[in-house]
């Protein structure tokens, strides 16, 4: 792959994580935070590709500056996704969705108080970045993603419900990301759609562990919301189980549709 497509791809990636941004600095959009915040995975998940070749080894320690203004990003992000969740479990614990509430007004607060100086680590490390980039060999691209997906696909013969299985998640998302930026030169059979459904069914589940702990905690304290989840908990391990069967050929598995089947 040419130096020239990549920083391309890079610069386009890196001016919607900033519109993101400042979008939400200006109107405070849940979807615009939500946007700023995929954009940082996409563009990590770039740079991680890039330092899986020796000379780019030091590319994600670059990135860290925009990663510290994501983590304050998922503050809020966080606290404003436990009142949803809250509401859609139905609970009525005013204390617990009021401190939410301040949780997501003071994390905004503070975030909207460092803007410029936000504003000026994203130019300076943009900048700092878009000079290390090189060039990434298509061989190097193809044995990359042969690699992560014989990987996924050990971790996933050996199915357990834990942390592991969340890293999977995290590993297929990245393929996902450069996906499009890898495909006209990569020579492995990538099956995104099915790789797609596989990322929602655990991000699902680990959502579900997560509400669990949520409402289990002294704060929410709603057994009620507890039970109702836990039943669920059997179902969304079966779907990945049953999802996950065969994982490496299904994700190297490309079918054509035929254009009458498609009309």
């Amino acid at each position: 792959m040419k130096k020239r497509q990549e920083r391309k791809y890079f610069d386009k990636e890196w001016a919607e994580m900033k519109t993101s941004l400042q979008s939400w600095l200006r109107k405070e959009q849940q979807e615009d935070l939500h946007h700023f915040r995929t954009q940082v995975k996409k563009l990590r998940a770039f740079l991680i590709l890039s330092s899986s070749v020796d000379h780019h080894q030091k590319l994600t320690k670059l990135f860290k500056p925009v990663r510290n203004i994501f983590k304050q990003a998922g503050e809020i992000r966080n606290a404003y996704m436990n009142q949803e969740l809250g509401k859609a479990q139905h609970i009525h614990h005013n204390e617990f969705m009021n401190s939410q509430h301040q949780l997501q007004v003071k994390a905004a607060r503070k975030f909207k108080s460092n803007k410029a100086r936000f504003l000026e680590k994203l130019k300076s490390t943009h900048l700092l970045l878009k000079k290390k980039i090189k060039p990434i060999s298509d061989l190097h691209i193809t044995l990359f993603y042969q690699t992560q997906l014989e990987q996924i696909a050990g971790s996933l013969t050996a199915l357990k419900f834990d942390d592991r299985l969340h890293q999977c998640r995290k590993q297929v998302k990245i393929l996902i990301y450069n996906h499009k930026l890898t495909k006209p030169v990569r020579h492995t059979a990538f099956n995104d759609h099915y790789l797609d459904e596989v990322q929602a069914a655990i991000g699902d589940w680990h959502d579900h562990v997560l509400a669990i702990a949520l409402f289990s905690s002294d704060e929410a304290k709603d057994k009620a919301a507890v039970t109702g989840l836990k039943k669920q908990d059997s179902k969304l391990k079966k779907n990945i189980k049953i999802l996950t069967k065969d994982f490496y050929n299904q994700a190297t598995t490309v079918v054509d549709v035929p254009v009458e089947q498609l009309s």
